[in-house]
């Protein structure tokens, strides 16, 4: 299996090597964003899981300051 994702990635090398230089932006401006598109996706998953959380536990009415706050008091000890 490893060797024909080696295989898939070389011809995909061999691809990108034969385009010229604008296009070759191109597609690592797609690959940026097909990142940052997996990292957003990421994230809108946690913060759905933690808004249901905080359902769950009867604190959704918290902001983020007021979050921040205990957050620094447990810290420091108070």
């Amino acid at each position: 299996m490893a060797q024909a994702e080696e295989l898939k990635e070389e011809v995909f090398l061999e691809k990108l090597r034969q385009l010229p230089s604008e296009r070759k932006q191109e597609v690592l401006d797609f690959l940026e964003f097909l990142d940052l598109r997996e990292k957003t996706k990421g994230w809108l998953e946690f913060d759905e899981w933690a808004m249901n959380l905080a359902k769950e536990k009867g604190f959704s009415h918290l902001t983020e300051e007021d979050v921040a706050q205990i957050v620094c008091d447990f810290r420091s000890g108070r």
